[in-house]
């Protein structure tokens, strides 16, 4: 984990770094939205769940948050989730209910606490509403992203991520020769049914986070990015025409593990 801060008024970002060999960093973020009903999205990694609880109690104390919401029940965002609903009482879950039922076979939901959310539903949590948006790109099928009407921003899930050279915090601190690659190749890889869609339809789902216009784009996967949204899309809109990603096969993971 690195050390949490305020992304914009009322949203805090705790951001983590997941090294990935002879590629880079995956940037892997949570967010809390200090509304009047504080928002917990997503939990990180289950390697670095202690070092998360201690980056959540310095942005909020769990007993104020009231809302957790999991963007999708992939590993990489449910990592403390049992530490938070224990820390955090009388908060209630957030998810799809095909990603409370999916956790189910892992562990016992407390199904009393659970809030059940599809695209286009909302919750509101005091002083803005926050509505349950499906990225147009997604590598599970129960990723709900969240617009926060306030705020004007974007959580998008793993949607508009990209691997980076090295931990940054700025995403000024990235050439655009590397967040290109970097956004195509994670597109690439963590929604490879990409390349099987034709662009054009793609492009109706790019237009329908165009007509939301979010003021800032806050990935599980990418630095904060404020005012590059038009910039992100018309990137992503490159991916279906680009050379599908080739994961890496036992003579890479030989090579890799020669190396260290």
């Amino acid at each position: 984990m690195n050390k949490p801060y305020q992304v914009i008024p009322d949203i805090d970002i705790l951001p983590a770094h997941f090294p990935i060999p002879g590629a880079g960093f995956l940037p892997v973020n949570a967010f809390v939205i200090k509304a009047k009903e504080p928002v917990l999205v997503d939990t990180g990694m289950g390697i670095e769940s202690e070092e998360f609880m201690e980056a959540l109690r310095e942005v909020i104390d769990p007993q104020d948050l009231r809302w957790v919401w999991l963007t999708h029940d992939d590993a990489d965002h449910t990592g403390s989730i049992l530490k938070v609903l224990e820390a955090a009482p009388q908060a209630r879950l957030v998810a799809n209910s095909l990603a409370v039922l999916r956790m189910s076979t892992a562990w016992s939901v407390p199904m009393h606490r659970v809030n059940w959310l599809n695209p286009g539903e909302s919750i509101n949590v005091g002083d803005r509403t926050l509505t349950a948006v499906r990225p147009p790109l997604f590598d599970n099928p129960t990723t709900i992203g969240i617009y926060d009407n306030k705020s004007e921003a974007f959580f998008s899930a793993d949607c508009f991520g990209a691997i980076i050279p090295s931990p940054v915090q700025n995403l000024d601190d990235v050439t655009e020769g590397d967040l290109a690659q970097g956004m195509i190749t994670w597109a690439s890889a963590d929604s490879p049914w990409l390349h099987m869609v034709e662009p054009k339809v793609f492009g109706g789902a790019l237009d329908k986070i165009r007509g939301i216009n979010p003021k800032i784009i806050l990935s599980a996967h990418m630095l904060p990015a404020q005012g590059k949204t038009e910039h992100f899309l018309e990137l992503l809109a490159k991916v279906p025409t680009s050379p599908p990603f080739v994961t890496p096969n036992q003579t890479a993971l030989e090579q890799i593990l020669a190396q260290g």
